[in-house]
C-alpha cells in the first residue's frame, strides 16, 4: 500500500505474554519466578513441572507467541502499518524489564501494549500493569528516560477473536457424526478462578454474580452459540464451565468443573459435546495438558482462537502431574444400562475407576458456583469410643471425638487409595497411567479427608500435602498427608499410609497413620498413649548406637539426595545398620512399635511427620530436630531415649541438615 495507516500517538507495539520454559532446565526456575514469594521448596516446584517435561520441558505458549509475533508482522505489512513489535513475557525470556530496556533503546517513547490475555481478571489484567509498572520503575531506577506504556482494551468481544472461536465449534459439529450431532451440547470452558477475584474483576452491582470475568465469558459463549445457529439452524445446549482450579480446597473457585459437567452430562446420555476454551488465546499447556489429556475421553473440543499447535502431523501422547490441589480427574466411565460419551479420540481409553470411590457433589453445591466439601457416600459420624482400644487413656471428650473423626477419614481414605488402585498399574513405559493414577487418588483421598471432616467441624483449619490450607476458627487444624509413600504405592510396595493429625492451639494432640497393606492403624491422642490395631505400643530398650537399627529416607533432588547418600555412608559404621521404608509416618510408627531403634531424614513437611511424631512420642521414644530444637524440615529424628541422644548428635557433626 502507498499510504501508512496513522498508528499515532504509538511508536511501538508490545506483546506481553505469560512465558513458559524451553527445555528441561528451565522446568524449575520458570516456576520458581511463577511462584515467587510463597516459599514453596524446590521439590516440590518438581512435583508440579511434571506436565511440562512430559513435553520436553518446552511450554506450547512460546511457539504460539513466536506465530502471533510473526502473524501480528505480517498483517501489518499487509496493511501499510509501520509500528515495531517486540515480544516480553512476565515469567521467562524474554524477559518485560529487559524488552523494554531493548524499546527504550531503540528510542520508542510511546508504546502499546497487547497483552495475551482478552478478559477482565487480577492475572488477566491487573497484574500485567502491575509487571509494567514495575519493569518501568526498575529503568527508572537505572537512570533512564523511561517511556509511556498503554495496555490496550480487553478483546474478548473483538470479531477477531470470537470469529475463529465460533469457526472452531462448528468445525468439531461438523466432525461429528449426523446422528449425534444435533443433540451435541456445547461447554465453554475457562479458567477457574476464586469466587472472590471474580467478584472482584469489575462490579458485582454491574456485572452479576462474578463480576466481569464471568460476564465478559458468558457474552463470548453467547455471541458463537448465534454464530452456530445462524450458520446451523441448530439450538445447542450450553454452558459456561470452568477447568484449571488450583489453590486450597476450602477456598471456593468458580464452578462447575468441567470434568464434573461431563459427568452431569453422561448421566444424561447426552450423546456427544463440543468443548470450545474460549478463555484462551492459543492451545497453551493449560489447554493441551487439562483438556487434551484429561478430557478428551468425554469430548470432542474445537481449538482455541490462535493456530493449532503441531507435532509432526499429531498431538504428543501426554500424561499428566498437577500444578496444585484440583477437582478429580476426568475419566470416561460407563455406567451400567448406558453409554459413554463419544470421545473425540481413537484408541483406548484410561483404565477407570471404581464409581463408588470417586468425590462427587451434590447439586447445592453449584449455587454461586461455590464447591462444597466433597463427600463419598453418607458421612456418619464413627460411634463414640468406637476405635477406642482397651487401655486408651483419653479421658477429654474433645480429643475423642478428634480421634475417632481422624480414625475414621484415614480408614475411609485407606481404602479408597487400596481398592481404586489398578492391578495393572505397575510403571509403565511413559509412565503416563501410573502418574496420572496416582495424583488422581492422592487428590482423591485429600478431598475425601477434608469432606469428611468439614461434614462435622466446617470451622476447623486444615493443612494439607495436596493444597488443603485454612486457618479456621476454632483452635483445631487438621495436618493431612492423604498418601504418604507416593512411590511405594506407584511400585506396589505395601509401605505406604494415610497420615491424619489435630493440633489444638498449635499443640499436635490427635496422631492417627492408617497403612492399609499392612493391615495396621497406629493411634495416639496427647498423654493418652500410643496404640496399633488395639495394642499398646512400647518403643524398643535401649540399645547402644552400633547396636542401632536406623531407618532414613532421600530427597526427590538429586544434589540433596547425594549428599543424605553421604551422610549415610559415614554414620552407617556407627550403627548395626540402616533401611529405606519409603514413608516417613510408617517409619515413625516403627519406632514406636520397636520395630526400629531410630529414624531421621531431612526436608520432612509438617505433614510428613505430624502424625507419626507424636505416635513415637506416646510410644516412649524421643523426637526431635538439630540439638535443642524440634523437628522440622532441617532434620527430624525420632530413637529410643538411649539412641536419641548420641543419633542426633552424629547426625549434627556429619551435617545431615544442609547441602
Amino acid at each position: 500500500m502507498s499510504d501508512l495507516r496513522d498508528t499515532a500517538p504509538y511508536d511501538a507495539l508490545l506483546l506481553l505474554s505469560f512465558g513458559g520454559p524451553e527445555g528441561p532446565d528451565d522446568v524449575v526456575p520458570f516456576l520458581a519466578n511463577v511462584t515467587r514469594g510463597r516459599g514453596i521448596p524446590e521439590e516440590r516446584l518438581k512435583e508440579v513441572g511434571q506436565h511440562y517435561f512430559l513435553f520436553g520441558g518446552v511450554s506450547p505458549i512460546n511457539a504460539q507467541n513466536r506465530a502471533l509475533l510473526e502473524a501480528l508482522r505480517k498483517d501489518f505489512a499487509d496493511h501499510g502499518v509501520d509500528l515495531p513489535i517486540y515480544w516480553g513475557n512476565r515469567n521467562w525470556a524474554p524477559y518485560l524489564t529487559d524488552v523494554l530496556r531493548e524499546m527504550t533503546a531503540d528510542g520508542h517513547r510511546r508504546i502499546a501494549v497487547l497483552a495475551t490475555s482478552a478478559y477482565a481478571s487480577y492475572s488477566g489484567c491487573r497484574q500485567y500493569r502491575e509487571n509494567l509498572a514495575e519493569s518501568l520503575a526498575a529503568l527508572a531506577a537505572e537512570g533512564l528516560d523511561v517511556p509511556r506504556v498503554d495496555k490496550l482494551r480487553h478483546y474478548f468481544n473483538h470479531p477477531g477473536f470470537v470469529g475463529p472461536m465460533a469457526d472452531g465449534v462448528l468445525a468439531s459439529l461438523a466432525d461429528l457424526p449426523e446422528d449425534v450431532r444435533a443433540g451435541a451440547h456445547i461447554a465453554f470452558t475457562t479458567h477457574s478462578i476464586p469466587t472472590s477475584a471474580a467478584d472482584a474483576s469489575g462490579p458485582v452491582e454491574a456485572h452479576g454474580e462474578g463480576g466481569a470475568y464471568v460476564a465478559e465469558h458468558l457474552d463470548v459463549a453467547r455471541l458463537i452459540i448465534e454464530a452456530v445457529r445462524a450458520e446451523t439452524g441448530v439450538e445447542h445446549p450450553w454452558q459456561l464451565v470452568y477447568q484449571s482450579r488450583s489453590g486450597a480446597p476450602h477456598i471456593p473457585w468458580l464452578e462447575p468443573d468441567i470434568c464434573d459437567h461431563l459427568e452431569a452430562l453422561h448421566g444424561e446420555d447426552v450423546p456427544a459435546v463440543v468443548m470450545a476454551p474460549i478463555g484462551f488465546v492459543s492451545d497453551h499447556m493449560e489447554v493441551l495438558y487439562d483438556l487434551d489429556t484429561e478430557a478428551t475421553a468425554k469430548a470432542r473440543r474445537a481449538r482455541s482462537a490462535g493456530p493449532p499447535l503441531r507435532h509432526g502431523g499429531r498431538r504428543p501422547a501426554l500424561r499428566r502431574r498437577r500444578t496444585g490441589p484440583r477437582p478429580g480427574a476426568c475419566r470416561e466411565r460407563a455406567r451400567p444400562g448406558g453409554r459413554a460419551l463419544r470421545a473425540g479420540v481413537a484408541g483406548a481409553l484410561p483404565r477407570p475407576l471404581p464409581r463408588r470411590l470417586l468425590p462427587r457433589q451434590g447439586p447445592e453445591a453449584r449455587r454461586r458456583g461455590r464447591r462444597q466439601p466433597v463427600r463419598v457416600g453418607p458421612f456418619v459420624r464413627p460411634p463414640d469410643r468406637a476405635h477406642r482400644p482397651p487401655g486408651s487413656t483419653v479421658t477429654d471428650p474433645a480429643l475423642s471425638e478428634l480421634l475417632d473423626l481422624a480414625l475414621e477419614a484415614a480408614r475411609r481414605a485407606g481404602a479408597l487409595l487400596r481398592d481404586g488402585r489398578p492391578a495393572d498399574l505397575g510403571v509403565a513405559a511413559t509412565k503416563s497411567s501410573p502418574i496420572d493414577v496416582v495424583t488422581e487418588m492422592d487428590i482423591a483421598a485429600e478431598k475425601l479427608i477434608t469432606g469428611y471432616l468439614t461434614d462435622f467441624r466446617p470451622d476447623d483449619g486444615f493443612l494439607g500435602e495436596e493444597g488443603a490450607s485454612s486457618p479456621g476458627s476454632t483452635g483445631i487444624r487438621w495436618v493431612i498427608d492423604p498418601l504418604d509413600g507416593t512411590v511405594n504405592y506407584l511400585y506396589g510396595l505395601p509401605t505406604w499410609a494415610v497420615s491424619i493429625a489435630a493440633e489444638r492451639d498449635g499443640e499436635r494432640v490427635v496422631g492417627v497413620v492408617e497403612a492399609p497393606m499392612r493391615r495396621e492403624t497406629y493411634q495416639a491422642v496427647l498423654g493418652g498413649g500410643a496404640f496399633a490395631n488395639g495394642e499398646v505400643l512400647r518403643c524398643r530398650p535401649t540399645a547402644p548406637l552400633d547396636q542401632a537399627l536406623v531407618s532414613t529416607g532421600f530427597n526427590y533432588v538429586a544434589h540433596v539426595r547425594a549428599h543424605q547418600a553421604d551422610v549415610a555412608q559415614r554414620l552407617i559404621p556407627r550403627l548395626r545398620d540402616i533401611r529405606r521404608g519409603g514413608s516417613a509416618a510408617v517409619d515413625l510408627c516403627d519406632v514406636a512399635a520397636g520395630r526400629l531403634d531410630g529414624y531421621y531424614e531431612r526436608g520432612l513437611h509438617p505433614w510428613d511427620l505430624a502424625a507419626g511424631d507424636l505416635i513415637a512420642r506416646e510410644a516412649g521414644a524421643l523426637t526431635g530436630g538439630r540439638p535443642g530444637l524440634p523437628a522440622d524440615g532441617d532434620l527430624t529424628v525420632a530413637a529410643t531415649p538411649g539412641v536419641f541422644g548420641p543419633l542426633q548428635a552424629a547426625l549434627d557433626e556429619l551435617g545431615a541438615w544442609h547441602d
